[in-house]
């Protein structure tokens, strides 16, 4: 019987080293590293998200509030969140002068809308992805007038909301989505009710639900309707006909992301048409912000 030669003792290490290194180099190229699967992972999670989006299929809408003075770095740590949460269009309740800083806080594929003229102290522009999304007409109505600062009794400068037309580039799904946002202090904590006390803020409240109840009846029946909100109204005190339920999701058939649910979104809030091809699907909200209220992100599905 043949029989290899023994190799000689010097040389077995060397080549038990070469083998070894062999093995290394091949299982890298066909897995890759530790490292390289940990930064894949977020990245394969971005494009089913991304390939959901733009299949139609669902679409996310959110809702933050800044704090003012919040730097570049907070805002999109903050938006960075939202973002993870399958949004794609963002209604913001932005301080005055961090246009810039908002703008730079924002992903190079995404735009941001904002009021054009005179602003006052809350500005409520919407941003959304643009590599989804097609602006189709934007426009800043004025929906709240004047309102009373309850601490100090001074009158503060007019409110206004965004309304902007968005068409999804590959379904030509069309959404009419408005961000605004509600005085403080509207209510009674102990009724539910009007608070009185704060007259000018519970009359500012009323003229901007005018206003969304004139800019939903202006809305095409192909368009759905969506409305992003930051405010204190919950699901436990908003309990009278005269505030948000009465007057602006009651008689616009709205559903909110607390609708048949126990335990309200907190403050922030999404409402969507009952009847539309999307509903919300579900709802989370994310607390882990630089600001000091909820990030709410609101998925629509398509309705099968």
């Amino acid at each position: 019987m043949f029989l290899p030669a023994v190799l000689p003792r010097a040389l077995v290490r060397p080549i038990a080293l070469v083998a070894v290194a062999v093995l290394i180099l091949s299982g890298l190229a066909l897995g890759g590293s530790p490292a390289q699967a940990r930064q894949q992972a977020p990245e394969q999670k971005q494009e089913q998200k991304r390939a959901a989006f733009t299949s139609g299929a669902k679409f996310g809408v959110a809702t933050l509030n800044l704090k003012k003075g919040m730097r570049v770095a907070g805002m999109r740590h903050d938006i960075g969140q939202v973002l993870d949460g399958d949004a794609s269009v963002i209604g913001f309740q932005e301080r005055l002068f961090s246009r810039p800083a908002l703008r730079a806080s924002l992903p190079k594929s995404w735009t941001l809308l904002m009021p054009k003229g005179p602003t006052g102290i809350d500005d409520n522009p919407i941003a959304f992805d643009k590599d989804v999304w097609d602006l189709e007409q934007t426009w800043a109505p004025l929906l709240t007038g004047t309102t009373w600062r309850r601490h100090s009794g001074r009158i503060a400068h007019d409110q206004y909301g965004v309304a902007a037309v968005l068409t999804h580039r590959k379904t030509g799904h069309t959404i009419r989505a408005l961000s605004f946002h509600l005085p403080n202090h509207l209510h009674n904590r102990r009724s539910g009710g009007p608070n009185y006390a704060n007259r000018r803020g519970v009359e500012a409240m009323w003229r901007m639900a005018s206003r969304i109840r004139s800019i939903a009846a202006d809305t095409p029946e192909a368009h759905q309707f969506v409305a992003m909100c930051d405010c204190n109204v919950t699901e436990n005190r908003d309990t009278t006909d005269h505030l948000v339920k009465g007057r602006i999701t009651r008689p616009l058939r709205l559903e909110t992301n607390y609708t048949g649910r126990k335990g309200g979104s907190g403050i922030d809030y999404v409402m969507g048409e009952r009847d539309s091809r999307f509903r919300i699907h579900s709802f989370q909200s994310y607390r882990k912000l630089v600001t000091d209220h909820p990030g709410i992100v609101a998925t629509f599905a398509r309705v099968r």
